[in-house]
């Protein structure tokens, strides 16, 4: 059984779109952004921000900065 490849940050899935299954393994959360519920910290580039809305938490997203996985908080 093959894992559908990671869904990327700069497009979230379309409304009503059913949720994506998700495998967890050793990837980091994001980290949430104070005053921003949209926005996280990427885990691999301090500094860099990722709009993350419209990806439920757990969710697996690709840091456009580097192109390594990390989970929505």
């Amino acid at each position: 059984m093959t894992t559908p490849p990671p869904v990327v940050a700069s497009s979230p899935p379309p409304a009503g779109a059913p949720p994506t299954k998700v495998a967890k393994g050793d990837y980091p959360y994001g980290i949430p952004v104070p005053g921003k519920p949209h926005l996280v910290e990427s885990p691999y580039s301090p500094g860099k921000y990722i709009d993350v809305e419209g990806f439920p938490p757990g969710t697996e997203v690709k840091d456009p900065y580097t192109d390594k996985i990390f989970l929505v908080p």
